[in-house]
């Protein structure tokens, strides 16, 4: 969560990855980990390709690329209409239900539900788009939390809190999302990461949001940034439900030990 507010919006929305990045679509990393889902990492647009574990390490191979970039399954995405009580997966309803840290039974998320859905455009791209720009404009980014965060301090804030207290970080722009989402119907989930770009010397922890849609699966989304689709310099480690589900103690506990580039 480091300096994110800017560098994650400049490197995911603009694609500004002159001259290493501007042209490449996958990129293989080697990352060495305390802690890490598998199942995450192995998750589209990424494919795990190898991995050893010990005691304490995770030793992983894993490749991810622009999902924005495969056009036919894009094209799901794009053309896929929003049916309030759409029939989804068994599997995929538990990302319907509030949660400690997603409540979306409280007033304002109502109401912006009810707006949202009353907005005539009945893709669920527009309707996902509407509830992105609500939640990366309601709260300001929090530096102190971030810093918290950052050291292990403290844990991610409830939808609650965070309307409350008007700002946080990409955890709680993610939050308020994910309630919103799942009040108006679209399974949503919590996915936690890194960005990675070795020539601009970063590397920073990130928190987002992916949402369910019927035949293509799970497309990520930026709630702090209110955009969709990420570039492959963006790792996802983890997800779930909520933070708390992620099974991270900490974002200490999430930073690589090591991680380089293999190919791109």
């Amino acid at each position: 969560m480091k300096n994110l507010k800017l560098s994650i919006l400049l490197l995911i929305l603009n694609f500004n990855f002159k001259p290493v990045f501007s042209q490449v679509s996958t990129i293989t990393y080697e990352l060495t980990a305390r802690n890490l889902s598998l199942e995450a990492v192995n998750s589209y647009p990424q494919k795990l390709i190898s991995y050893q574990k010990n005691d304490t390490l995770y030793r992983i191979v894993v490749s991810t690329f622009g999902a924005w970039e495969d056009t036919v399954k894009r094209k799901i995405v794009i053309n896929d209409r929003y049916i309030r009580d759409k029939n989804y997966p068994t599997n995929i309803k538990k990302y319907l239900e509030p949660t400690l840290l997603t409540n979306y039974n409280h007033p304002e998320i109502q109401n912006i539900a009810d707006s949202i859905i009353n907005i005539k455009d009945s893709l669920t791209i527009e309707i996902i788009k509407h509830a992105l720009k609500y939640s990366s404009e309601r709260i300001e980014f929090d530096n102190e939390l971030a810093q918290k965060l950052d050291k292990g301090t403290c844990t991610t804030l409830g939808v609650e809190t965070i309307l409350e207290r008007g700002k946080g970080t990409c955890s709680e722009y993610s939050n308020l999302f994910i309630a919103l989402m799942r009040k108006i119907g679209i399974p949503c989930r919590m996915a936690v990461g890194m960005a990675y770009m070795p020539q601009k010397n970063f590397q920073g922890s990130h928190a987002w949001a992916e949402c369910y849609i019927n035949n293509y699966g799970w497309i990520a989304v930026d709630p702090q940034n209110g955009f969709m689709w990420f570039p492959p310099v963006v790792i996802k480690l983890f997800h779930g439900q909520d933070f708390i589900d992620c099974n991270i103690k900490t974002l200490p506990d999430m930073y690589p030990v090591n991680i380089k580039i293999l190919e791109y």
